[in-house]
């Protein structure tokens, strides 16, 4: 598992780990049923507090990404979402007016956030 902190960004360490984790799901790089690295393996190769990494375990798995079982470790779930979806479209919009306001304020035009946004649904093989 490859993730990488950015100390310069103003998202926590913690989301951060979150968020990767996340995305390496949604692209197959990691495998439903695989093992994640232990909170001391990974705090040990990111140089960070485990207590951050198990922060974030536990926020994964309460999300429904990752299980952990105990003395096993942590491991990639099955997705399924319980969420209704009308639950699913508010969180959703608002993560996109989020980056409709960023690219209103970074003049991109609508026709290119499109563009962008398509090329993006390609490479998570989203149709």
């Amino acid at each position: 598992m490859f993730i990488q902190i950015d100390n310069s960004s103003d998202r926590a360490v913690y989301q951060q780990i979150i968020d990767q984790v996340k995305r390496l799901v949604a692209l197959g790089q990691l495998k439903v049923g695989e093992r994640l690295a232990t909170v001391r393996e990974l705090a040990g190769d990111l140089l960070i507090n485990p207590n951050t990494i198990g922060k974030a375990y536990r926020q994964l798995e309460q999300d429904g990404i990752i299980v952990t079982r105990p003395g096993s470790g942590a491991f990639v779930a099955e997705l399924s979402s319980n969420l209704s979806d009308s639950v699913r479209e508010r969180i959703l919009m608002e993560q996109m007016e989020l980056m409709v306001v960023d690219a209103v304020h970074m003049q991109v035009d609508g026709k290119t956030l499109r563009k962008w946004f398509d090329r993006t649904l390609k490479k998570f093989k989203i149709e």
